[in-house]
Parts: C-alpha cells; sequence; structure tokens
C-alpha cells in the first residue's frame, strides 16, 4: 500500500479549505491519511501498553473513531500528537474502568482513582515540561530530530536509522548526546 505524503500547512493566503482543494485533497482525506501514515506506529505503541492484540484491535478501532469525530478541530500539523493523545487517554480510561469492575464493593472507588494534582504541583510540573522542552529545543537540530524521534515517539533505533539515513551507531551517539546535554540543562549544580 502506497503512502500518501502528508501535505505540511502553508503560510501562504487563503484558507485551509482552499488549500486543500487546491492540493486536489479536503481535510477529511488528509486527516484519514493522517491516521493510515501513523497506524502502524500507533498498534506498536497500544501494544507496548497493552500486550493483548484483542485490546489493540479494540483500541485502534475507538481511536479511529474519536479521531474522526474531532477532524473539524484537527490541526494538520499537529494530527499525530492529538493522534497519540486520544490513544494514551483510551489507554487510562481502559486501566481505570478495570480497577473499577475488579473493585471489592466495600472499597472505596474514589481511592483507586489517580487524585488530581494540587494547584501547586500543576505549576511545578509545568514549569519541569517548559525546562525539558527548552533543553530539548537547545540541541543540535539532528541529535534532537534523534531525540524526539526516540524518546518522545519511541520509535526503535533501527527505525530512526532508516528514516534519517544514518547508521544505528549515530543514532546511539545522537541519543546519548542528548541525554547527557538535557540532563546538564535540567540538573542544577549545587552551589
Amino acid at each position: 500500500r502506497e503512502r500518501v505524503p502528508l501535505q505540511q500547512p502553508t503560510i501562504e493566503g487563503g484558507s485551509q479549505c482552499e488549500r486543500d482543494v487546491s492540493n486536489g485533497r479536503t481535510h477529511d482525506q488528509q486527516i484519514a491519511a493522517v491516521f493510515e501514515q501513523y497506524s502502524a506506529m500507533l498498534k506498536r505503541y497500544l501494544w507496548s501498553k497493552v500486550r493483548s492484540q484483542e485490546d489493540v484491535a479494540d483500541l485502534m478501532h475507538e481511536t479511529y473513531e474519536r479521531f474522526q469525530r474531532h477532524k473539524d478541530r484537527i490541526e494538520l500539523a499537529t494530527a499525530q500528537n492529538f493522534l497519540f493523545t486520544i490513544a494514551r487517554n483510551l489507554i487510562i480510561d481502559r486501566v481505570r474502568h478495570k480497577r473499577v469492575s475488579e473493585v471489592d464493593q466495600n472499597v472505596d472507588v474514589e481511592l483507586l482513582l489517580d487524585p488530581l494534582p494540587s494547584p501547586e504541583q500543576q505549576i511545578i510540573d509545568a514549569e519541569a515540561v517548559s525546562a525539558l522542552n527548552s533543553a530539548i529545543e537547545s540541541l543540535p537540530s539532528q541529535c534532537r530530530r534523534v531525540f524526539v524521534m526516540r524518546k518522545i515517539h519511541q520509535l526503535s533505533q533501527k527505525d530512526i536509522a532508516e528514516k534519517l539515513s544514518i547508521s544505528v551507531s549515530t543514532v546511539e551517539k545522537h541519543i546519548a548526546m542528548g541525554m547527557k546535554q538535557c540532563r546538564q540543562r535540567l540538573i542544577k549544580p549545587l552551589s
């Protein structure tokens, strides 16, 4: 099956709809192409989390349904992230449901669910994410690409090497350098 490359959003004039029509593809077709393009990666991600072919098939179907339900609000530039966020949320929902369904009737269900973080913890978490993003952005471009593909998108080193036409050894070196530089930026020496 031939994959159709996604059309990147442009800064040129005209609405998104006009650009899509001029490319010969509607927004709906581009959204469907995003799902198709990332379906193998999505299956691997789901398998790494649930380890059941039946659950993976169910989650793939549910992810597609939700992705399609929200297609009018999806920006093509962030469609992949949105797709994986849907999948992650479905996994969390499934784990929570499983916890609740296996509970003894005398147990308070609220104690089993993860509590919402306090406002202070939310600020601390946001600052940590911002610091990590800043550390990643400071990496050299090739190193950053490899680092994000491995640590964020969880691609294998072999897949990264093939996608970027570099050796696995080079991928390993970029990951090690990225980890070292991020660690140095995030861990401040005691004074």
